[in-house]
């Protein structure tokens, strides 16, 4: 596209809603704009947001991570679920039965230990949630968590690795939350469950996503590998591939 485009885009309920497109592949191709966005919840969105994203954005899905408790309480879905656009819900983490670690006390073990459980005990979810994204009917598409920061941030990288971004740049997207890390917290503790978060606890620290990155190396042989592990068809990574770069 000639225009500028804008990774981040401006919305008066979401705080980190950015776009995963512009990113250079490593055989020089790019990953298209406007067809996958991440998030964080999208339950407070104004009836101008909603506009924006099914309007000027052309949204018509939504691939939901939190669990079923973040559904129903007051962190739901929002006036998005008025919009009649599809919805789809992969609850990563809601077998661990433990919600993300906000406060200040040993971050970067303890969210490293998440995304390694995640890696090891919900690799069929990050599989169906990387399905459905995949899917072209389902673009432009947003998959968001409460924070947008460790189960978005999860597939995030998944999903950009298997488009073949460089690491770095993978890396970077995840670390770009924390730009608005003082939004989330004062999001967060508006929230049930969340009032002691601190800013300390829910920065997003760089070692947990290499760490992420690395397991998936070291456990299954990369993250392609690792979907069709989990039961994600070659031909739909291929598919997902060429319809997303240019």
């Amino acid at each position: 596209m000639t225009q500028k485009m804008e990774r981040r885009i401006t919305l008066e309920g979401c705080v980190n809603f950015r776009d995963l497109g512009g990113y250079r592949t490593g055989d020089g191709r790019t990953v298209k704009w406007r067809r996958l966005f991440r998030s964080d919840s999208p339950s407070s969105l104004t009836d101008a947001d909603v506009q924006t994203v099914t309007g000027s954005l052309g949204l018509v899905s939504v691939v939901d991570l939190r669990s079923n408790a973040g559904t129903t309480s007051n962190d739901g879905r929002g006036l998005l679920a008025e919009s009649g656009i599809g919805y789809h819900q992969f609850p990563f983490l809601e077998a661990r039965g433990l919600l993300p670690p906000t406060s200040g006390e040993e971050v970067e073990k303890r969210l490293t230990d998440m995304y390694q459980w995640i890696l090891m005990n919900a690799g069929a979810l990050v599989a169906q949630a990387f399905a459905t994204l995949a899917q072209p009917v389902n673009h432009p598409a947003l998959f968001h968590c409460s924070a947008g920061k460790d189960r978005t941030g999860v597939l995030a990288a998944t999903t950009l690795d298997v488009l073949g971004v460089a690491r770095e740049q993978i890396v970077e997207d995840f670390l770009a939350t924390n730009e608005v890390i003082d939004a989330i917290l004062d999001r967060l503790k508006r929230m049930h469950g969340f009032a002691n978060s601190t800013r300390e606890g829910i920065m997003a620290p760089r070692v947990a996503i290499e760490k992420y990155l690395d397991g998936t190396q070291s456990e299954f042989g990369g993250s392609e590998a690792f979907l069709v592990h989990h039961g994600v068809h070659q031909s739909t990574i291929d598919n997902f591939r060429e319809s997303m770069l240019e």
